[in-house]
This record gives C-alpha cells, sequence and structure tokens, in this order.
C-alpha cells in the first residue's frame, strides 16, 4: 500500500488521483466517507487561512469515520496530509527516481514516503488489523487525508470549519516515533530591496540592491541568535535552533552588465513556541527597518516586507495531557520502553487542533524528518509497522 501511494505524483494542488484511490480503500473498510472540496470563498472567512494561490473547490478532503458504539465515549481523530513537495532534479536521486516506491535496504523510498504517507498507512492498517480481530471502538475514530499542508493547511483547517472534533488528535508527522506535543511556527515572507539601475562599467554611479541585501541579511542572522539565545524549553534540548530563519530564495537583476535595481528574496521565519504570530512579525519588521535606518541609501529607500503563503502559528498542547499518557503505554507497550517526548522546530497541522479546534493533540509517525523534502526520502518499513502497532493499541485503549 505504501508502494502504491508513493508511485502516485500527488505534489501539492495535485492531490485528485490519490484522494480518488484513498477514498475508495477506506470505504472498502467500511468507514463511513466524508468527502468535499472545501473552495477559497469558504476558508478566506476563518483568520488561520493562509493563501497559497492554488486553486480550490476541485481538490477533495476525506475523513472516513469508524462509529463507535458507545454515545459519548472517547473519541480519536487520525490526520494525515496526502500532498508532497516538488522533487527538484529528478537525476539526483537513486535508481528508480523519486516516484519509485522501490523496497530497498528495509525501506520504502520516494517522495512523500517519510512525509508522509508511512504515517497515513500506519493508520489505515491499525484500522484494518484492529477490524480483522473483530474489534469496535466504543467511541469515533476518524481518519483525515487532506490537502494542502505543505502550504498552509487548507485542508485541515478545512475538517476544522466542517465541525470534526474529538477528545484528541494524532498528526501523523515523521518523528522517529518520538510523542511531539510542541511545535513551533513559520512564516513565509518576500524582502524587496531598492537600488539603482547603473552600467557595470559606472558601478559607483548605482547603488546594487545585492549589496544592499547582504546587510539586511546580516541584521536578520544576528536577530536569529538574539531570539535562540534567550528561549528555553522542557521539550527542546539546551541550544537547539527552534526556530530558524532561513533565506530560500534570490532574484536580482536583469542583465549581467548592469548594476541591479531590485533584489526579492523570499525565506522562512520561525516562530517561537508560546509566541504571538503577529507581534512575531512586528519584530522581524523592526528589524529590517532598524537595519536599513543604518545606510543612507536604505534610509531614503526602504525595503518592504511581504508576508505570504504560508504562515504556521505555533502549537502546544499540555504535558499532562490524557492522549500523552495513552499514547506514550501504548508505545512501551510494542516497543518495550518510553517514548522520547520533544518538541519540533517546524510548523504543522497540529496549530488547528491546539489553537482553534480547541483540542489536545500530537505528533507521532514514522520516519526522520530530516529526510523529508530531501532527495532520496525514504521510510523504515519497522517504523512503519511499529506505528501501525502502537496506533492499534491506542485505539483499544483510548
Amino acid at each position: 500500500m505504501l508502494a502504491r501511494l508513493v508511485q502516485m505524483p500527488s505534489i501539492t494542488g495535485h492531490e485528485l488521483a490519490i484522494q480518488d484511490f484513498l477514498s475508495s480503500e477506506l470505504a472498502g473498510l467500511g468507514l463511513q466517507i466524508d468527502r468535499w472540496c472545501p473552495s477559497r470563498d469558504e476558508l478566506a472567512t476563518h483568520p488561520a487561512f493562509s493563501d497559497d494561490g492554488l486553486p480550490l473547490g476541485t481538490r477533495p478532503v476525506i475523513a472516513a469515520r469508524w462509529r463507535g458504539s458507545l454515545k459519548g465515549a472517547r473519541s480519536l481523530i487520525l490526520n494525515a496530509h496526502v500532498d508532497v513537495v516538488p522533487v527538484g532534479d529528478e537525476r539526483a536521486w537513486s535508481d528508480g527516481g523519486p516516484w519509485s516506491g522501490a523496497y530497498r535496504d528495509g525501506c520504502v523510498w520516494g517522495r512523500g514516503s517519510c512525509d508522509m504517507k508511512g504515517g497515513l498507512v500506519a493508520a489505515m492498517t491499525a484500522i484494518r488489523v484492529l477490524q480483522n480481530d473483530g474489534a469496535k471502538p466504543r467511541g469515533d475514530v476518524t481518519l483525515q487525508c487532506v490537502i494542502g499542508e505543505e502550504s498552509g493547511g487548507a485542508g485541515t483547517l478545512a475538517a476544522v470549519m466542517r465541525g470534526y472534533h474529538a477528545d484528541a488528535a494524532i498528526v501523523l508527522e515523521p518523528t522517529r516515533l518520538a510523542i511531539c506535543p510542541v511545535g513551533a511556527g513559520a512564516a513565509s515572507f518576500r524582502l524587496h530591496i531598492p537600488g539603482r539601475a547603473a552600467h557595470g562599467a559606472m558601478r559607483n554611479e548605482g547603488v546594487s540592491s545585492i549589496e544592499k541585501f547582504y546587510l539586511i541579511a546580516d541584521a536578520l542572522a544576528r536577530f536569529e541568535r538574539d531570539r535562540q539565545s534567550t528561549f528555553s524549553h522542557a521539550f527542546f534540548a539546551p541550544g537547539q535552533l527552534v526556530a530558524p530563519l532561513s533565506i530560500g530564495k534570490i532574484a536580482a537583476g536583469d542583465w549581467p552588465s548592469t548594476v541591479p535595481d531590485s533584489l526579492i528574496a523570499e525565506g522562512r521565519y520561525g516562530i517561537l513556541p508560546g509566541e504571538n504570530m503577529a507581534d512575531a512579525r512586528t519584530l522581524f519588521e523592526q528589524t529590517v527597518s532598524e537595519a536599513a535606518k543604518s545606510d543612507g541609501w536604505l534610509r531614503e529607500h526602504p525595503p518592504t516586507v511581504e508576508w505570504f503563503e504560508g504562515q504556521f502559528e505555533p502549537a502546544a498542547t499540555p504535558p499532562d495531557s490524557p492522549i500523552i499518557a495513552a499514547l506514550g503505554k501504548a508505545h512501551k507497550k510494542v516497543l518495550g520502553s518510553d517514548p522520547k517526548i520533544q518538541g519540533v522546530s517546524y510548523g504543522s497541522d497540529l496549530r488547528f487542533f491546539t489553537n482553534n479546534a480547541n483540542m489536545h493533540a500530537v505528533l507521532y509517525g514514522p520516519g526522520d524528518v530530516r529526510l523529508a523534502h530531501s532527495v532520496d526520502e525514504r521510510v523504515p518499513v519497522e517504523e512503519v509497522i511499529h506505528c501501525a502497532e502502537v496506533l492499534s493499541n491506542l485505539i483499544q485503549e483510548w
């Protein structure tokens, strides 16, 4: 099943084929299927909506419910996104390429295997195994297969807005089977740096937007270090870079022998756990503004900051939450040791459950997030199996 899902190139915005397949598979498990295509007009009414500019209204979200037998019994949501990021240069991948779904060295290889089709298959397997054993849950178990997580979380937000709620949720991101109740946030930014064009042979007659960008980039690097030096949290290791600030894309100039008169830099700004998103963005903008004031040109021609696409708020579930204890118990039963409990430095759909649905939720799934979004992404099958075993035990206990 995992190989088949990896072989479906479900890049964000192109999830229809995999959702058609999953609708059929989950209906075959006897689950009650709710499938709908959220619209931009609908989602835009919610303050947590991040508009990634991709089409909406034709990309289905699936909520597959295993009905419980006892009214009022504890319910559970298992959440997995089906979209994956682009693969980059396909020639850089090992034999078979990014969509092979190949099994070798104990792993399934290919884009999305780790992030997060391994977790999705673990959840499907847990439900199938319990059904084969004749188990019937007391409370509802709902498996959500959502779209658009990688660019802002449209699918999970749509499920929250549709009224899906439970006593707890497991977001099946790759955590190497660590329980992660706390996550940092992230905000996508676009910097516009002005310059003045001139012939390259008369460089001093112009103002290079590239050189002015270096000044802003240096200030942002100091800003990141200062924020990190004053942050501490029980679920993060001392010195761990919890809220990285990274420039991911730069475009400047239009001719080799012309001094560039504009530069656009796009990046990702980490938001610390517990930090207000609006306040964090204000600090970023102030840092850019103060750096510009130190330069004569930028003081008169200030750079601008634009916030776009993914705006991931930080998220947290209380450490004494019942779902953490229950999941830890199931993990220990299967693997014989207590799980690690830790925070993560990336944004995820966890925030919709904790911040918008008033639910306790954690990240927990197979795979190493360091392999997510990378060339030769892969997930150990043994971890997928262990995750399925833990989830099946959790469902029975919960």
